[in-house]
């Protein structure tokens, strides 16, 4: 799938900014991570989707049929990403140099391969616009997550980020698995707990402990890391749901493969003129997908999307440094 036009509009202007992130993923206090690999089995049943809505996008209230699946107890590490490479010489989207031929309105000199670094910003002056907190650096994919001078040693058990969608379906389709689709995401991180805030429950901690990787403090200024950790952390450092899988809010957000509408539509009530790629209208024209959890990023002053219910549009063609994925399989497989 080819990057879509306003992708290449987003990495030409990042293209003129100087600044580069000298990200660092520091451990506040020692924890003990699971690395338990394999699937977990979910037992379907009903989810009333949207269920604890704050946002118009995650409405209205409305209820699927979920089917017995499997889902990885974590999301999909470096480690386990790196072995995909290995197998198949797959080269991902943010390492691959666009078409000029499908962007004839962008220089070709900025047409560079690279991915979105977030950039946490020390004065407020400077947070004019969301587009501050973000810099297109050249270079930049899942070996190299903050450019030519970055490399994952040592963090082999993180997840795996700068992957667009096509990445993600691929290494999925390598295993023999597939993709969630959104519904089953909802339903896997309520953990059966129906109409619950949150994976594990309805508050973001338990008895004083995190159960996920997210944002303390002024966003995006000041990141306190009460929860252990700044920036992404490894897999399995936070409490398991009912269902006995990581991770499922907080720390990146995760692809599913469902497209993304500005609303939730009753399946058998679909109007006629959706358009098949998806709708955002902040992305109009844009191939956009579902991505579902939250990350790192969200805090309680800026996103709350650290919950079941929350879900966003992203650009098919384009991952960042808060985006990875997990899979699914069905029992037949």
């Amino acid at each position: 799938m080819a990057i879509a036009s306003t992708s290449i509009a987003f990495i030409a202007y990042y293209l003129t900014l100087t600044q580069v992130f000298d990200a660092k993923l520091t451990q506040k206090s020692p924890k003990t991570c699971s690395n338990v690999k394999g699937m977990a089995f979910i037992k379907g049943g009903t989810l009333f989707m949207g269920a604890g809505a704050i946002y118009e996008e995650e409405t209205p209230l409305v209820k699927r049929k979920i089917q017995d699946f499997y889902m990885d107890r974590h999301e999909v590490t470096n480690a386990q990403f790196a072995d995909f490479v290995d197998a198949t010489g797959y080269i991902t989207v943010a390492q691959k140099l666009p078409n000029a031929e499908h962007y004839p309105n962008i220089s070709p000199e900025l047409l560079k391969p690279g991915s979105a670094v977030f950039v946490k910003l020390s004065e407020a002056v400077e947070a004019g616009s969301f587009t501050n907190w973000w810099h297109f650096v050249e270079g930049a994919y899942w070996k190299k997550p903050f450019g030519p001078n970055s490399n994952i040693e040592g963090k082999e058990h993180f997840p795996v980020i700068h992957i667009a969608y096509d990445d993600a379906l691929a290494y999925a389709e390598w295993k023999g698995h597939r993709l969630p689709t959104e519904a089953e995401y909802e339903y896997a991180s309520r953990g059966g707990l129906d109409g619950a805030k949150y994976a594990t429950g309805n508050t973001l901690t338990d008895d004083g402990r995190y159960i996920a990787n997210t944002w303390q403090g002024l966003f995006p200024f000041t990141d306190t890391a009460e929860d252990g950790y700044v920036g992404l952390a490894p897999v399995g450092c936070y409490p398991q749901n009912h269902f006995g899988i990581h991770d499922l809010i907080g720390n990146v957000w995760e692809w599913t493969q469902s497209v993304y509408y500005p609303r939730h539509f009753d399946p058998k009530q679909l109007p006629q003129n959706l358009p098949p790629q998806g709708y955002d209208q902040k992305q109009p024209g844009v191939a956009v997908g579902v991505i579902k959890g939250g990350s790192y990023l969200c805090a309680e002053d800026f996103c709350m999307r650290y919950r079941p219910a929350a879900r966003l549009a992203q650009d098919t063609g384009l991952g960042t440094s808060h985006i990875g994925f997990r899979t699914v399989k069905d029992l037949a497989n």
